[in-house]
């Protein structure tokens, strides 16, 4: 849980008032958010505002829910990352490699501990892409970037899913739990 609040942190330091608020309200830092205002017009929203809801739902309990969004939001920044090569490294790709730690760790140690579930949230985030906009980046102008990236999602899916007893086993050899 220290690692989402530091997480949550960074954001608030590094996010740029644009990316709190585009539908013309006040602008409010994303750490500042609660839940609904988090979802509240997401797909227009800087991929980074999936995660901090993320974090926001693992810490209230939701974690399936949570898991969900930080997949989703995965989707997302990894393809703005990609499609913004020249972004100043200490920005965004910072701030995505800390919140795959930082929030990304936790929520990954919860869902591994149910292979079957984890499969499941990968599939439903990846519905949940398909299914709605990316105002933000814009899924029409990147389709194949978007396809590229959803297919490696499907690939480790599919890893997951066939490597269930060796994943059970392991967490069971490390102390975790297995659900």
């Amino acid at each position: 849980m220290r690692g989402m609040k530091v997480a949550i942190l960074l954001v608030a330091l590094l996010t740029p008032a644009a990316w709190a608020d585009t539908s013309g309200r006040a602008d409010k830092a994303l750490a500042d958010q609660g839940v609904e205002e988090l979802r509240e017009g997401i797909t227009d929203k800087h991929p980074a505002t999936y995660m901090v809801l993320a974090a926001r739902l693992f810490q209230q309990g939701d974690r399936q829910e949570a898991v969900t969004w930080f997949y989703v939001g995965q989707i997302r920044y990894r393809a703005w990352l990609k499609a913004n090569p020249d972004l100043d490294p200490s920005g965004d790709p910072a701030l995505f490699a800390s919140l795959m730690e930082s929030v990304g760790r936790p929520l990954n140690e919860y869902i591994g501990g149910d292979v079957d579930e984890w499969v499941a949230t990968i599939d439903e985030a990846i519905q949940w892409h398909r299914a709605h906009p990316d105002g933000f980046l814009g899924k029409d102008d990147h389709r194949s970037l978007y396809a590229s990236l959803i297919a490696g999602l499907e690939d480790m899916r599919d890893e997951i899913a066939a490597s269930k007893d060796e994943i059970r086993r392991q967490r069971r050899e490390n102390g975790l739990e297995n659900r």
